[in-house]
């Protein structure tokens, strides 16, 4: 089968053990002959707007051990909610396309791809990768395991420190990724906050969203040109931005980090502030965030020399809680608060959900007063 031919199979029901023994050939396979496979999902849904399957393949050489038995589609689309990212659909099989990640092997590992589909034209793109396997997202979480993590991701940042040159000139990277919601949820956050009064539980939503608070919100909605300065005049290097423990896992004792559609440039701490964030949340809102801080700074700062004060470390995550966090927890979640939707409202699920928004809250505040 011809690359040409491979290029016109844009349909998960058209692939074929041709196609797969082609695709196989193509990623360094030279003997590999698929015979037989079989296609299921795996791991739900992809955040780029498509579908995860797993092929399981037979060759027809049964001692064919060197090819791999099973491989992974991830597939992505255009989405509704990033209208306003039109690069985000392809963007992940950009970074691979470009080579990315072709320095990082030492502490993170990023699951390698035998092919790519890019197609602006049908707004498809596919991206074959290797498949890891399900236990090794199987994690045992605790505050250590996540903070080991933190430390093994600060490779990332140590590998491109210094090289905002060449970022530059990747077109593909989101600018001013971690304002992600920019634009999208003003109205919606204006509204979340005027619905606070006479709700049915005001009184207990307004101790956390106080009215202060509420002003906060709805100004940062509209102020990420206030903050970015500040941010941008933090050290930069590249960040993943959508670290959290769905696209974390372990690998050969390494930490795994998979899903790169919002990946950008920007300062270390900056990272953090969405993973802090949803963890405060999702997890333990009284979470040791102090603690993933100087798990940040020791991988920069201790792994490899390099020349950054643990002060502009946490500068960035503070200045950061006032984009994507503060967009987050004043649109959708103040609005599921309000709706009363998991159970939310009226029972034990508020007071979890308020102690989360307070911790959050209070990070926000801190972003606040060094914007002054």
């Amino acid at each position: 089968m011809s690359e040409s031919v491979l290029d016109k199979i844009t349909t998960i029901d058209a692939i074929d053990c041709r196609y797969l023994t082609n695709l196989m050939r193509k990623a360094g396979f030279n003997d590999a002959t698929v015979v037989a496979f079989s296609r299921e999902l795996a791991g739900g849904k992809s955040h780029g707007g498509g579908d995860i399957h797993r092929f399981k393949l037979t060759y027809s050489d049964p001692q064919l051990s060197y090819a791999p038995d099973s491989i992974i589609l991830k597939e992505s689309r255009e989405v509704s909610s990033q209208a306003l990212d039109p690069a985000f659909a392809r963007r992940e099989a950009d970074c691979y396309q470009n080579d990315l990640f072709e320095d990082i092997k030492e502490n993170l590992y990023i699951p390698k791809t035998y092919g790519l589909m890019i197609r602006p034209d049908l707004g498809q793109y596919w991206l074959w990768m290797e498949d890891l396997g399900e236990k090794a997202f199987d994690i045992d979480w605790t505050p250590e395991a996540l903070a080991k993590m933190i430390r093994d991701i600060s490779e990332l940042h140590r590998t491109w420190w210094g090289r905002e040159d060449e970022l530059k000139k990747m077109p593909f990277l989101r600018h001013r990724a971690q304002a992600m919601y920019d634009g999208l949820w003003v109205d919606r956050i204006a509204k979340n906050c005027q619905s606070i009064e006479g709700h049915p539980y005001a009184n207990q939503i307004s101790k956390v969203f106080t009215a202060k608070r509420r002003e906060i919100l709805k100004k940062l909605s509209r102020a990420q040109d206030l903050i970015y300065p500040k941010l941008e005049a933090l050290p930069q290097t590249l960040l993943h931005h959508d670290i959290w423990p769905p696209n974390l896992g372990r690998y050969s004792g390494k930490t795994v980090l998979i899903d790169w559609s919002y990946v950008g440039q920007g300062t270390p701490g900056a990272d953090l502030s969405q993973t802090a964030a949803l963890l405060f949340q999702m997890w333990d809102p009284n979470l040791d965030d102090e603690a993933l801080l100087q798990a940040l700074w020791t991988g920069l700062r201790v792994d490899s020399g390099l020349p950054v004060e643990y002060e502009r470390i946490v500068a960035g995550y503070e200045l950061a809680f006032c984009l994507r966090p503060a967009h987050a927890l004043a649109g959708p979640v103040l609005g599921s608060i309000l709706s009363g939707k998991s159970g939310m409202v009226g029972d034990s699920g508020l007071e979890g959900k308020l102690a989360s928004a307070e911790a959050i809250l209070q990070r926000i505040e801190k972003g606040i007063q060094r914007l002054d």
